[in-house]
């Protein structure tokens, strides 16, 4: 296989486990805000009782998202949520790939490190997925909820960013972790 098509396979892949995991957090969220609300008890089909219409839905969403996404049934919700940010980041740095072609106006397979770059980009993932979980424990001591779908979107960012990112993030704990005065 040419490392175009390796390329578009890696995208291709990335984008079922990306769409996937970002329709489930969603789902979650909606399950979750769904229990909060005021109890009205409706049935599905007349056999099955739900805490009211919302979480029906969300059940209802959960059953279609599985027949698509079969795998989100077998893993915690933690491993389909670093899939996610994994799967986020490698996109984002293979549209970096493809709009850097474009711009330059050369073959995708003419690109240095071609195939380096999307685990480049998800590595990028894992590390922004767990700068949001260390950086709230660091900053406070309050138990902080963490938005799952705006931690995917940064994921992505972050792959798009992929020549930048280490820089960025060392100028980050500079600041931040190390309290160095002589970054800006």
């Amino acid at each position: 296989m040419t490392k175009t098509g390796t390329l578009i396979l890696f995208l291709i892949i990335a984008l079922y486990f990306g769409i996937g995991g970002f329709i489930i957090l969603e789902n979650d969220l909606k399950y979750e805000k769904a229990k909060t609300l005021e109890k009205k008890e409706v049935y599905y089909n007349n056999k099955i009782k739900f805490h009211n219409k919302e979480v029906m839905n969300a059940a209802i969403q959960q059953d279609r998202i599985l027949k698509i996404y079969p795998y989100a049934k077998q893993l915690p919700s933690a491993m389909s949520f670093i899939i996610t940010a994994l799967s986020f980041g490698m996109i984002g740095s293979i549209g970096k790939i493809i709009n850097d072609s474009i711009k330059k106006k050369v073959r995708l397979s003419e690109t240095i490190n071609l195939l380096l770059i999307p685990l480049q980009g998800s590595i990028i993932g894992l590390i922004i997925l767990g700068i949001s979980y260390v950086i709230p424990l660091l900053l406070t001591s309050d138990d902080v909820s963490l938005k799952p779908v705006t931690i995917v979107f940064l994921c992505l960012f972050g792959g798009i960013f992929y020549l930048d990112f280490y820089n960025w993030l060392d100028e980050i704990f500079k600041i931040m972790i190390f309290k160095n005065p002589d970054v800006e």
